[in-house]
């Protein structure tokens, strides 16, 4: 069973399948709200990802929930490939909620409960280049800027950076690096 994960503002809920179904059919979860702006067209994606999925994953997809009045601001989820020990990352919020660090909160909590997990030793995300809000969420988040890739989405490539946190505290960022060893001395 996938654990809920609770935050000093936001509750991370697996979405199941009879949630996601209840979106897709335009009515709201027993109990929830709606953000401003909710559900995005990602979100009914996600939702449409969940109906066909036996349960959620070990890692989600989760609803991004404020506690303060129980309305979704998004989602949340990592995936872990079989046989791997890295974790793949990705959330959404709606456009009227950018701005409070509801995405940064919640990428922490998702981040320390999937590296607290015997086996994964890495989690990335990825997003466009000239995304820098999502930039500084995984920054503040922890995540530290690893590299680049092209892709393809909806038939235009597209230049992505991707960005990852290590397990167990290790830090790949030279600068960090540096900084521990002069404080080790």
């Amino acid at each position: 069973m996938v654990a809920q994960i609770d935050t000093a503002r936001l509750v991370l809920r697996p979405i199941h399948r009879v949630a996601a179904r209840m979106l897709l059919d335009g009515k709201t979860p027993r109990g929830l709200n709606f953000a401003p702006g909710y559900p995005s067209l990602f979100s009914l994606e996600v939702m449409e990802l969940v109906v066909d999925a036996p349960e959620p994953g070990q890692f989600g997809p989760y609803f991004i929930i404020r506690k303060e009045d129980r309305a979704i601001l998004g989602e949340i989820g990592c995936s872990v490939e079989d046989a791997s020990d890295t974790g793949q990352c990705g959330y959404t919020v709606v456009e009227p909620c950018w701005g409070h660090g509801y995405a940064t909160e919640a990428l922490r909590a998702l981040l320390a409960h999937v590296l607290a997990t015997p086996g994964i030793r890495r989690a990335i995300a990825e997003t466009m280049v000239e995304h820098a809000a999502s930039r500084r969420v995984m920054e503040k988040a922890g995540m530290h800027y690893c590299g680049e890739r092209v892709d393809t989405a909806d038939g235009a490539s597209v230049d992505l950076v991707i960005y990852e946190r290590l397990a167990g505290g290790i830090d790949r960022d030279p600068e960090a690096a540096a900084t521990t060893r002069r404080e080790a001395r």
